[in-house]
């Protein structure tokens, strides 16, 4: 059974961070260590004046990482959103100790720092972010478009842009995946694009309909399947190649659950208490789609 450290967000209700992650890892045959970058009541898509709660200091997560180099090494390393420079900074320094000590272990890293061009960190949560997308250390890391603009210095403004932008970073990281491009870059708003791209093999394009809904914890789904995939398909042929398209199915049926237990046309907006309880992921009724892979979906648009 392969073991893994997760260093995110925490909820006590509803599904965001390592509430989203930890469960389908399980059912996939992880044994999940959880590292609790905050403790809130509830995500912010209630309304940042209804979450409750308090962030792990770096001293509190410095003391439990000191702890826990007691019981061995782990197969994988994931970090999520983590709420400040000092936080981002702890988890940085004890990754990389477990990473120089067992090169094999896989990082993933998912830099949370914004989305639509608005960042919901400090900005010097940037430069921290940018010295470990250089360190040669991270295996993966999971932006979105505007993310990877940051890490990239550069406003992203089409697909030359983005190819670009991509063999930048692949100097020193071996597999990026845009969870969500803007469709500007493709001309149709109809569809969320998403681009997985490994060194030395052309970048994949993928595209899936949008579901005119808002999700949370989606994001923090995607990685921990993401992970999933990419440790079996080392396990499995020693490459670090990858087709996500067994991610995007399982996302996209759990999104479909989520649907089937919702009131009936509800849209859940952003702010909207009584919505947002309503349109939680079903991460636990969706516990059978994490193990049945057969016949994904095709969701592969065009090579990059």
């Amino acid at each position: 059974m392969p073991r893994l450290l997760a260093t995110q967000s925490h909820v006590v209700h509803g599904y965001v961070g390592n509430k989203a992650a930890t469960f389908p890892l399980q059912c996939m045959g992880w044994d999940v260590d959880c590292l609790n970058s905050v403790q809130f009541s509830n995500h912010t898509g209630y309304g940042r004046d209804r979450v409750f709660g308090t962030c792990t200091s770096a001293q509190q997560l410095e003391s439990v990482f000191e702890g826990l180099a007691a019981f061995g090494d782990y197969d994988a390393v994931l970090s999520g959103y983590l709420p400040n420079r000092e936080s981002v900074a702890c988890m940085a320094r004890n990754y990389k100790k477990m990473k120089e000590r067992q090169p094999e272990l896989i990082w993933l890293l998912d830099p949370v720092m914004g989305d639509d061009g608005q960042l919901y960190v400090n900005e010097d949560v940037i430069p921290e972010y940018e010295a470990l997308v250089t360190s040669s250390l991270v295996d993966v890391i999971t932006p979105n478009q505007f993310e990877l603009e940051i890490l990239y210095g550069k406003h992203i403004s089409d697909l030359a842009s983005l190819r670009r932008a991509l063999e930048k970073l692949h100097e020193t990281v071996p597999v990026i995946v845009v969870t969500s491009c803007s469709s500007e870059l493709f001309g149709d708003p109809s569809h969320l694009y998403c681009v997985a791209s490994t060194r030395g093999h052309p970048a994949t394009v993928y595209r899936v309909p949008v579901i005119e809904s808002y999700f949370t914890g989606v994001g923090d789904l995607f990685s921990a399947l993401l992970l999933d995939r990419l440790y079996n398909t080392r396990q499995d042929s020693g490459s670090s190649h990858l087709d996500i398209n067994q991610v995007l199915d399982v996302v996209q049926k759990v999104l479909a659950t989520t649907l089937q237990h919702s009131p009936a046309n509800i849209k859940a907006a952003m702010g909207s208490p009584i919505e947002m309880k309503l349109m939680e992921l079903r991460i636990v009724e969706s516990r059978d789609h994490y193990v049945q892979f057969e016949c994904p979906r095709n969701f592969i648009y065009r090579q990059l």
